[in-house]
């Protein structure tokens, strides 16, 4: 190592590591870009894996105590709870899929939909935390479950499980979601 005398010999060591630090983080860019790696949040519902974008979501939960019902709404609603003092209202993604209720256990979370206008969260049987994949996702393909086609923008397998690429986007401006008054 070389015995720094001078300040020239500071700032020139200062430049140097600057320099190797902006061909390091170059380097790793390109590298993201190479592999078209892609990160999403899985969740479960029945028995079907989802991952949804990470803008498409700001938080998650565990499923309060709490939660008040809606009276003279679908049933699908499943109620109102309190997060953090803002009232969050909660929809039931299987019911309102699938026509069957989420069965609540300890792993049940609450997603919260990240959507400037419509403030909500869906319920889910399970949630996987970040996802990350190697690759990009498949186009959907035709033969998927008319329910769950206009949700669903893509698909990928990973370990011996395909994860549907499920759009919260789609599905708050999906008219009958919308439409939560019984």
């Amino acid at each position: 190592m070389t015995l720094l005398q001078t300040p020239e010999d500071i700032i020139s060591l200062l430049h140097d590591m600057e320099r190797r630090s902006k061909q390091k983080a170059a380097g790793l860019g390109q590298q993201d870009m190479a592999g078209q790696s892609w990160t999403a949040i899985g969740f479960r519902i029945g028995q079907q894996y989802f991952v949804t974008p990470l803008g498409e979501t700001r938080e998650v939960f565990p499923v309060p105590e709490q939660i008040t019902p809606v009276p003279k709404s679908q049933r699908w609603v499943f109620g109102i709870v309190n997060l953090r003092g803002e009232l969050l209202p909660v929809f039931d993604l299987n019911l309102f899929l699938h026509d069957k209720p989420v069965k609540l256990t300890k792993r049940s979370r609450i997603i919260v939909i990240n959507d400037s206008e419509i403030v909500s969260g869906v319920a889910v049987d399970e949630v996987f935390g970040l996802k990350h994949f190697q690759q990009q996702p498949e186009p959907v393909q035709a033969d998927q479950a008319a329910e769950l086609a206009p949700y669903l923008t893509g698909t990928l397998f990973q370990q011996d499980i395909q994860w549907q690429v499920f759009s919260f986007r789609h599905l708050v401006s999906d008219p009958r979601f919308l439409n939560a008054a019984a």
